[in-house]
């Protein structure tokens, strides 16, 4: 092998080191001799050495295809995948139980050949839903209310360990030599991509102009109060008892920016939060920096978080810690808090043989933002699939409202903007029954010409239109900052 190239060596030389010819033919003749449908897809997953993902994914060529990224710096976890093999989509009030079941039968005609014992060498389903059951808005029209996707090819840093997984259609009467000279060259295409040696360097200078966010006097503060005010007047009238409202901030391009300067940024800003990229097919970008997690899954264990009630941080240790008592003692943030900490318990508990969390909130810090933060595991009864989890679990009153069923219908009667993937649940799950699944706020929709940023704050009723305002323009912080850094 090159040791000369350090980022992913000779991969061709890798495949044939692990995949023998023989091995490949043994594994499609497999597939050709199974009933008709029972195979559709070979699939083959190797060692590599260590490639930064969002560069290979930067430097990937075709763009109006399937793209994919996830990472958080500090479980050094990563994903990069591109290309569509097959995707599922699913929309209504039953679209995550037939994610579930089109996932299974799409998982079940891919036949996986790999010589890594790894749970992470396998084949994995890259995608997430919309908040509402139906996404029918203009700007969301190629995310759909559910959408997974098996990619062509899948890269996957965990700790020390990288590996590249390959899939490709195979057809009944296809020759072994053919088909592995097809994952040859697709794998020698990925090597050529990744070389840092011909690596083509995109000009990175700042934003040409700094966004400002709208004023008190603006608008959109005017719509904003109004609406703060209306859903204050419900939660005294008891409709409900809190919900969550966004705002979505536009921002007119004069030039194209990049997903990928965008996420660099955020991933070395925000080393414990989530960065992800979900591109369906070129047009846009669904990105963003979340520091929610859902759920994530092993075996019948589940771990998810109460995340709500937030403050800012503090220019010195001593404003930092007064910040943190007082987000600790605030009846507000307190309250709720809890309201989540009681939807999860109410959604999760009835499923679950082990379901636990500490008595008192934590702080979850983040760079300019601190949060009420309590991990709750449990471990759930068997034969409660994963997706009926999420199902339950989404939305949490961080993002939608308490009692969920009472409160989600108002919140697009009192938002201005289609929400689409925004708040949603993305992620990613495999055929080893591992996966997670996020919460997609602190995010942003890219297109050629524009980019929508969105944030958003718990009202309940003693909130004032004011201070939650400036709380979702905090929140706007992040992303208009890795803005600057997104020029192409």
């Amino acid at each position: 092998m090159d040791s000369e190239n350090p980022v992913l060596n000779n991969v061709k030389e890798c495949f044939r080191q692990q995949i023998s010819q023989i091995e490949l033919k043994d594994a499609i003749d497999i597939v050709a001799n199974q009933p008709v449908n029972k195979y559709h897809y070979l699939s083959v997953s190797i060692r590599i050495p260590k490639v930064d993902v969002l560069a290979v994914l930067e430097q990937h060529a075709p763009q109006k295809t399937f793209r994919y990224y996830w990472e958080k710096p500090s479980d050094e976890f990563a994903i990069a995948a591109g290309g569509q093999v097959e995707r599922i989509q699913t929309t209504g009030d039953q679209r995550f139980r037939e994610a579930s079941t089109e996932g299974k039968k799409l998982l079940e005609k891919v036949h996986h050949l790999t010589k890594v014992q790894h749970h992470m060498a396998s084949v994995h389903l890259l995608g997430g839903f919309s908040f509402f059951d139906h996404n029918i808005g203009q700007n969301w029209r190629d995310y759909g209310a559910g959408s997974f996707t098996l990619p062509e090819w899948l890269i996957i840093n965990n700790g020390d360990l990288s590996l590249l997984t390959v899939t490709q259609k195979v057809k009944s009467g296809d020759r072994a030599s053919d088909i592995y000279e097809q994952f040859v060259e697709t794998i020698n295409q990925l090597h050529e991509i990744c070389s840092v040696e011909g690596y083509k360097i995109q000009k990175r200078p700042l934003f040409n102009s700094k966004v400002d966010t709208p004023g008190a006097n603006s608008p959109a503060f005017k719509n904003w109060k109004e609406s703060v005010e209306n859903a204050t007047e419900l939660i005294k009238n008891e409709a409900f008892k809190k919900i969550v409202l966004a705002r979505e901030l536009k921002v007119q391009l004069q030039e194209s920016v990049s997903d990928t300067h965008i996420l660099n940024y955020l991933r070395s800003q925000y080393p414990d939060c989530y960065s992800f990229l979900v591109s369906q097919n070129g047009k846009s970008s669904f990105i963003g920096s979340t520091p929610e997690r859902l759920a994530s899954f092993k075996e019948r264990h589940v771990l998810t978080e109460g995340l709500a009630g937030s403050i800012s941080r503090g220019k010195t240790a001593s404003e930092d810690a007064v910040l943190e008592h007082q987000l600790l003692h605030s009846h507000k943030d307190l309250s709720e808090h809890a309201f989540v900490l009681d939807a999860i318990g109410e959604h999760l508990e009835q499923y679950s043989e082990v379901y636990e969390y500490p008595e008192k909130p934590g702080i979850k810090k983040l760079s300019n933002v601190q949060h009420l933060y309590t991990p709750v595991h449990a471990r759930i009864k068997k034969g409660v699939s994963r997706t009926e989890v999420l199902s339950r679990l989404h939305p949490t009153p961080a993002v939608g409202g308490y009692p969920r069923e009472e409160a989600m219908p108002y919140i697009s009667k009192l938002e201005h903007f289609d929400r689409g993937w925004y708040a949603a649940p993305i992620g990613w799950i495999n055929t080893s029954g591992e996966g997670e699944f996020v919460v997609a706020i602190r995010s942003g929709l890219i297109k050629e010409d524009e980019v929508r940023f969105f944030a958003g704050c718990g009202i309940v009723e003693d909130s004032d239109p004011k201070k939650e305002w400036d709380e979702t323009n905090l929140k706007f912080i992040p992303m208009l900052t890795a803005l600057e850094h997104a020029r192409r």
